[in-house]
């Protein structure tokens, strides 16, 4: 009998050894359950797993955070795994399966073989725009060798001028001098101005010519109407220093240079704008239009 109690003594001592051990594992799990919960609600509303097999989801599921992605250290395609054999703790391992190795290194690669046609590519680019660049310089270099600056030649008419040469008798000789000037849009005032001017140095030395009409003379107008110039001078044109003969010298200078136009066949003289019967006291008739053999 007392070997028999003992026996169940023992029996009852190690079934609640066994009890408690089992217990305790009980309680590891469900502690390692409770922590890895929240992550494990995560990863079943990530995955749509119960939608997936037509189940209603949990409330827990439901209302459980999914990490962003680069913010969380959970991967949808990560495995966890519980080590039951350890009764301290619960530690969780991630292994990264061969399929998103395998999806990493064809990303990579294809980033790779981009980027090394997009530098191909700049490349090309980059060449084809210095040979054009170089093209077009060349071009307008080339263009602009060609090209010459030249600027519009000055337009220039020649008139005859009349001066009066003396000889060493003292009498004064009608004398023709060619000027060349510059053209404008009135070269019957341009002749008289010049005549009224006088010669150039040159032409004096040239010719020994000088000019009867008075230094201070000015042409007031000028105009060409059916062969007759009239040509209106101020009182100064009057005044004559060398007499009735430097009067009638001066009107000869201005009828001949004026006649010298095809367009004049006469010329009919003015005074401060009025037309006088006679030029100066003693008297030059420029009552009418005048010519050349008016002389």
């Amino acid at each position: 009998m007392a070997e028999r109690d003992k026996k169940k003594k023992s029996n009852k001592r190690e079934t609640g050894i066994g009890l408690a051990l089992w217990i305790l594992a009980a309680l590891i799990l469900l502690v390692a359950f409770l922590m890895l919960k929240p992550r494990i609600d995560s990863n079943l509303k990530q995955t749509d797993a119960f939608n997936k097999l037509g189940l209603e989801e949990p409330e827990s599921v439901k209302n459980a955070k999914v990490p962003e992605t680069g913010k969380n250290d959970v991967n949808p395609m990560e495995t966890v795994e519980i080590d039951l054999n350890d009764n301290s703790s619960s530690k969780s391992t991630s292994t990264v399966t061969a399929k998103n190795e395998t999806a990493k290194n064809q990303q990579n690669a294809q980033k790779e073989i981009e980027a090394a046609a997009n530098n191909s590519e700049s490349k090309v680019k980059t060449e084809a725009k210095n040979e054009t660049t170089a093209s077009n310089t060349k071009k307008e270099t080339s263009v602009k060798k060609d090209v010459k600056v030249t600027s519009d030649p000055v337009k220039t008419m020649e008139l005859k001028l009349f001066f009066m040469y003396i000889n060493s008798e003292g009498k004064q000789i009608r004398t023709e001098v060619v000027r060349t000037m510059k053209k404008s849009e009135s070269p019957l005032m341009d002749a008289i101005n010049a005549l009224i001017a006088g010669p150039s140095a040159e032409e004096e030395k040239k010719y020994s010519c000088i000019t009867m009409i008075p230094r201070n003379t000015k042409l007031i107008g000028a105009s060409v109407r059916n062969g007759v110039a009239t040509l209106n001078f101020n009182d100064e044109f009057e005044y004559n220093q060398y007499g009735t003969e430097g009067l009638r010298n001066q009107v000869i200078q201005i009828v001949y240079t004026a006649t010298a136009f095809r367009t004049v066949e006469s010329v009919q003289i003015l005074v401060a704008g009025e037309k006088r019967e006679f030029l100066g006291s003693e008297g030059v008739w420029i009552g009418s239009p005048l010519n050349r053999n008016s002389f």
